[in-house]
């Protein structure tokens, strides 16, 4: 059994990278993003850097740019079960 680390990838560097600006630039979704995800920073990460339907084929990350109300509602909708 090998105690290295597994390699990091450059795509792990630019997840690393957007939960930073996250964490720094929206404070509060990145909270709201650990306690949904029970601080999971891969889930979070895939959810962030996924595209998603109610966000019109943009990812999460992608829509903070935009209008990070949206960010905030579809995580308020995802706690409170309403995904109509």
């Amino acid at each position: 059994m090998s105690n290295r680390e597994p390699k990091s990838s450059p795509d792990d560097h630019v997840k690393f990278a957007e939960m930073e600006h996250l964490k720094s630039e929206h404070h509060d979704i990145y909270e709201s993003l650990m306690r949904t995800f029970k601080n999971d920073v891969r889930v979070c990460n895939d959810w962030l850097t996924k595209p998603k339907p109610p966000l019109q084929g943009r990812s999460p990350f992608e829509q903070l740019s935009i209008d990070a109300c949206k960010v905030i509602d579809m995580l308020t909708r995802m706690k409170t079960g309403d995904f109509s």
